[in-house]
């Protein structure tokens, strides 16, 4: 018996995505779940096909990974008939993802002057109002306008932009759960919403815990954990890259278990360690024990790999993990068991699904679309749409 297909949430939702950096993995979430995501692109694509790095086909690997089970759709926004058009696709769409540009205000009065109800989502750097409003923007920007960057790195180091164009991701998620919000209630009560994103808002929302902890114990989160981070909390160099450790005395188990793993292989620090002025929580904070502590638990790993350590770790209940390359990821043991990489048409790896939800209405259908491959297919079932049975 061949199991039926679980039917996603947003099967029947088409969206209009006008984005370019900010908003395309907005978009992305929306359609592994169903809805049916038509990028709208001027003749040969949008610059975003071509963001560095490319792939062999020329087009950039990170277009790749934000545009699969997209759609495209080529138009001449500059002509008339292009623009009426790209009237009839808004009418007849339930969400329009449109990225600020230098035409935003009449772009987003002419959506909003399409007939029916819809939720339009705005994406710039600094929002649609303000002093910063008509600023240029790039990732780097709003990583240290938003925050993220001065909380990031060693605090005796410049700050540290995050890597991975993190302010996009961290925006496009934000974007994505007030869209959906916003298409609920649009669904429910038959009004339309203008969603005003700003890339700054978002980072400055999501400094890791630093509001909670100023609200809670009124204390500045800094780089480097306000200075007081344990000597062993840190990234070592070992065989065959880094790990990470964690053993600090109030993690007993982890602290105790390393000191008897370097006893048991008869490594000569190990005694260093167990001499009184190691139990003194502030001094472990100091940079002196950092500096020998580095030395000598590098000592010991240095002909180590990273497999090793971890098998050992696990072990003896060490809190160590290996700091994996990107491209050791597809190796790595939890993810193949989870079978969290699957494969596109060309048997490309490709990244699997950012959450499991109890149905499985996550999947990929298709590759990210070549430009204007959906242009007949999406414009003739418009027309046919509209002519009358």
């Amino acid at each position: 018996m061949v199991e039926k297909a679980a039917v996603q949430p947003y099967t029947g939702v088409r969206i209009i995505d006008l984005t370019r950096e900010l908003g395309g993995y907005c978009g992305r979430l929306f359609a592994d779940l169903g809805a049916t995501v038509i990028r709208i692109e001027p003749p040969g694509g949008r610059s975003d096909r071509r963001i560095a790095p490319l792939g062999a086909g020329g087009e950039g690997l990170p277009f790749r990974f934000l545009n699969v089970n997209k759609k495209s759709v080529t138009l001449d926004l500059t002509s008339p008939d292009g623009r009426g058009v790209f009237r009839d696709l808004v009418a007849a769409s339930h969400i329009v993802l449109y990225e600020a540009d230098g035409d935003r205000d009449r772009m987003i009065a002419e959506i909003n002057s399409v007939p029916g109800e819809r939720v339009l989502t705005v994406f710039s750097y600094f929002g649609l109002t303000g002093p910063y409003a008509d600023y240029v923007g790039s990732d780097l920007i709003a990583q240290a306008l938003g925050g993220i960057a001065w909380l990031s790195g060693r605090p005796e180091r410049e700050p540290l932009q995050l890597a991975g164009r993190q302010s996009m991701f961290v925006t496009s998620l934000y974007a994505a759960a007030a869209t959906a919000i916003a298409l609920w209630d649009s669904e429910r009560s038959k009004a339309s919403h203008v969603l005003d994103i700003s890339a700054q808002e978002c980072i400055a929302h999501s400094l890791q815990n630093a509001i909670q902890v100023y609200d809670l114990e009124g204390r500045i989160s800094r780089r480097g954990g306000e200075g007081t981070r344990d000597a062993t909390e840190s990234a070592f160099r070992c065989a065959d890259g880094y790990v990470f450790l964690a053993a600090p005395l109030a993690l007993s188990a982890s602290w105790g278990g390393l000191v008897a793993w370097m006893k048991e292989e008869g490594f000569e620090g190990a005694a260093r360690l167990g001499e009184p002025d190691w139990n003194n929580r502030p001094l472990r904070a100091t940079e002196p024990m950092k500096v020998e502590f580095k030395a000598l638990f590098e000592s010991f790993i240095k002909s180590k790999t990273k497999a090793e350590l971890r098998a050992q770790a696990l072990k003896r209940k060490v809190c160590l993990a290996p700091v994996s390359r990107i491209a050791e990821l597809q190796d790595d043991p939890q993810l193949a068991f989870r079978d969290y990489f699957g494969r596109l048409s060309d048997g490309t790896a490709f990244p699997g699904a950012p959450y499991r939800l109890s149905e499985p209405v996550w999947r990929i259908d298709r590759d990210a679309p070549a430009p204007g491959e959906d242009t007949e297919t999406v414009l003739g079932a418009l027309a046919s749409a509209r002519q009358p049975h």
